[in-house]
């Protein structure tokens, strides 16, 4: 992660900015084909319009779980005490658990497909 010093109203903040960012794709049909890019430390996934990624389906709790990155292309997802629970490749999330590259995850009638973002040099 990169830190950088912004200065706002006379006061000197540093913020951190992701060097590398992720991708959460809908595969779902209530909201297929919509994209949100994980480009923060802290992601938080739910119906309540104070999470990052608000989605629309009302099986999926307020607050229903959250990703963080405590590192360089370290992805942690963990449930947050959801009503319906959270399912990482068909298994339910019961302590925070790192993703990887194609992994799906449901949340109540909602599939996402995480993945990481590429370069050119990775891939020849």
């Amino acid at each position: 992660m990169e830190d950088q010093t912004l200065i706002q109203k006379g006061k000197k903040k540093k913020e951190t900015f992701l060097k590398e960012k992720a991708v959460l794709l809908i595969l779902s049909s209530g909201e297929l084909g919509k994209s949100f890019v994980l480009d923060r430390d802290e992601i938080t996934i739910g119906r309540d319009s104070s999470c990052t990624i608000c989605l629309q389906d009302p099986e999926v709790s307020g607050i229903h779980c959250k990703i963080t990155v405590p590192g360089e292309r370290t992805f942690i997802l963990e449930d947050m005490e959801s009503t319906n629970g959270t399912f990482l490749n068909k298994k339910p999330v019961k302590k925070p658990v790192q993703i990887f590259y194609s992994d799906r995850i449901v949340l109540g009638k909602t599939v996402l497909r995480f993945f990481l973002e590429e370069s050119l040099s990775d891939s020849i």
